[in-house]
């Protein structure tokens, strides 16, 4: 009888296992790609979509063309502020004025018709008795890299950052039915992240703010346009 080497054994042994490895590899890579239905869009019959996005769920042949939607009021909720010692500033001064408020539901109506509408020949309508669809936008934790109004005792202010906030929006149809839901985390500001090779500091003031929540959510937006093609 032959004897077969204990090197082999080792070696066989060892390519037994690293193929065993790979397989899970694969599978698990497999699984993590699917997207899992929650809870809430299990019982309104949602169903998960492929996504840039954190999550994007949508009613069975989804189809949006042609349809006349009404954006409600922009929610936002802020992230709990504290005030510094020593400091001025208040919670308050981190949070949106009325003018603001006005100024970012128009940001968010323009970029949404631009990237998500304009594609399905779809439009925004003033009248919420004329739409088919009616739209929620909300903006949760929300939180300003500093106060938009210029304070007289502060020339400059250089943030990392001009914003950040979890997106998130429903779309229902004329009888209240959600037929699309969404939701992202967002870093808001195209040149931000900190003092490493991939971002810097950059002067915040209004200017640079409404230009940096303009491009992100037309980013935001042509991704959630993706998703659902």
């Amino acid at each position: 009888m032959q004897t077969i080497p204990p090197t082999i054994y080792k070696i066989t042994f060892y390519k037994q296992i690293t193929s065993l490895l790979l397989l899970a590899v694969v599978l698990l890579t497999g699984c993590a790609q699917q997207p899992v239905a929650s809870p809430e869009d299990e019982a309104d019959g949602l169903l998960p979509r492929k996504t840039g996005l954190d999550s994007v769920s949508a009613a069975y042949a989804f189809d949006l063309s042609g349809a006349k939607v009404y954006l409600e009021p922009v929610g936002v909720e802020y992230t709990k502020r504290f005030r510094g010692a020593g400091s001025p500033l208040s919670a308050k001064d981190y949070e949106l004025r009325d003018k603001d408020m006005a100024r970012l539901q128009e940001v968010m109506g323009e970029t949404l018709s631009e990237r998500f509408l304009a594609p399905r020949r779809s439009e925004l309508v003033a009248d919420k008795s004329e739409a088919d669809y009616v739209m929620q936008l909300d903006l949760s934790r929300f939180a300003l890299g500093a106060p938009l109004d210029p304070q007289p005792w502060l020339w400059r202010v250089y943030t990392d950052q001009s914003a950040y906030g979890t997106l998130s929006g429903e779309l229902q149809d004329s009888s209240g039915n959600p037929v699309m839901r969404f939701s992202d985390r967002r870093d808001i500001g195209e040149n931000f992240g900190g003092l490493g090779p991939s971002g810097r500091f950059e002067r915040f003031n209004q200017v640079t703010f409404w230009r940096d929540m303009k491009v992100d959510m037309r980013r935001a937006f042509a991704s959630l346009d993706e998703s659902l093609r």
